[in-house]
């Protein structure tokens, strides 16, 4: 897993001359470095990818002079940058029926992210994570756009031809010009007219808002057939892998599946299949694979917590406070803008636990194995499973967040 405990920044200008250029130029770069070791070897670190950064950009390479202030991304090559709030190993026994190449103890950490959620980290069980948005383009996509990455379900196909409500207002206009027309040419009282659109308003109003309504009705009837869908697919998996034992929760956008019956690496052909075959995000797929562990959001998300969305006691995000000390060449000022951000953060997170536990992350749905599965969980994926299921509250009656 590539989640290091310590991490520095370091920033410097430089003034020099690139090569086949006649002008001195100025240029500043920001780099971030990390260690599992110490506070200074992660300093080190970051000082070296500035020099190395500068002599790329002296030899004439384009460059990014600033990274990016973000946790992670699956394309910059840098790894999870969020604090570790805990850590557990769990050994796997000798009676437990493991692929060779995997039979590694199970390692969790369980990391902060930017948002204030905790975050489960783990080396070699696999989780899939499935989206509503993903499961509707793939189930319904004549419907629904496929492009859609923020859940929001619009139909596409009523862009194709105008709505009974558009027809209706273009009938009531023509109907109003003609009226008009007729009043001015007998000089009637224009209240007639003022009086015909006071009841197109109405009427146009009131259709509009039974379309509202019945698109949402079939919404959340897409919705509905999602949980059957997804079942069907995890059936139609073990079918094909006989051995497979699969644990399905649904999370408030989506699904969560662990994969039960052996360990697997994010990188494992399997594991890839997988993905495919139940439509997992592909953005956490990408995560998976290039940071070289399995994700779980164990807390809720603020915006999704009535704290947060009808009181107005907490912000929907935390002050944004980096977990490192800043080594700046040229501005020291900076470890006291830090400082203060991080004890802003500390004051958000401290409400923010206080309102998480009256929610939970996930609700359990049901396990599905194939007729060949073996009865008895590897002890370390069971205990996991444990952890994961009284940590996530998913037998509880709270609302999902």
């Amino acid at each position: 897993m590539r989640i290091p405990k310590y991490w520095a920044e370091y920033k410097q200008r430089f003034q020099a001359v690139r090569e086949g250029g006649d002008n001195k130029r100025q240029v500043t770069i920001k780099r971030y470095g990390w260690s599992d070791d110490s506070q200074a070897a992660a300093q080190a670190h970051a000082k070296t990818r500035v020099s190395d950064a500068y002599q790329c950009w002296q030899a004439g390479t384009d460059i990014l002079r600033r990274e990016r202030d973000e946790e992670y991304n699956a394309q910059n090559g840098i790894p999870i940058r969020e604090p570790i709030l805990f850590e557990q190993t769990w050994q796997h026994t000798t009676g437990d029926r493991l692929s060779k190449n995997h039979d590694s103890d199970t390692r969790l950490m369980v990391t902060r992210n930017r948002y204030g959620a905790q975050v489960a980290n783990v080396n070699n069980i696999a989780i899939i994570d499935v989206d509503n948005a993903d499961l509707l383009s793939q189930r319904y996509p004549n419907i629904y756009d496929t492009k859609r990455a923020t859940g929001i379900m619009e139909s596409a196909g009523a862009a194709d031809s105008p709505s009974a409500i558009k027809k209706q207002m273009w009938f009531m206009v023509v109907v109003a010009i003609a009226l008009a027309s007729i009043i001015a040419a007998q000089s009637l009282s224009w209240l007639w007219l003022l009086g015909y659109l006071f009841l197109a308003v109405a009427i146009l109003w009131r259709q509009a808002s039974k379309e509202e309504a019945e698109q949402q009705q079939r919404q959340q009837a897409h919705l509905d057939s999602l949980q059957p869908y997804m079942t069907e697919r995890l059936q139609q998996y073990v079918k094909e892998q006989s051995t497979a034992c699969l644990r399905l929760y649904q999370t408030p956008a989506g699904f969560r599946i662990i994969v039960m019956h052996d360990t697997f690496l994010p990188s494992d052909n399997a594991v890839t299949a997988l993905f495919q075959h139940l439509h997992a995000d592909s953005n956490y797929v990408h995560l998976c694979q290039a940071q070289h562990c399995f994700r779980a959001r164990l807390t809720a998300k603020p915006w999704r917590m009535a704290e947060v969305t009808q009181t107005g006691e907490l912000d929907k995000t935390p002050p944004a406070s980096p977990q490192w000390l800043s080594h700046d060449a040229d501005n020291n000022s900076d470890m006291d803008d830090h400082a203060d951000n991080r004890q802003a953060r500390a004051q958000w997170l401290s409400t923010y636990d206080t309102f998480a536990i009256r929610y939970r992350a996930c609700r359990y749905i049901d396990t599905i194995c194939g007729q060949d599965a073996n009865s008895d969980t590897p002890e370390a994926i069971a205990q996991f499973i444990d952890w994961h299921d009284e940590t996530c509250r998913v037998m509880t009656d709270l609302p999902l967040a």
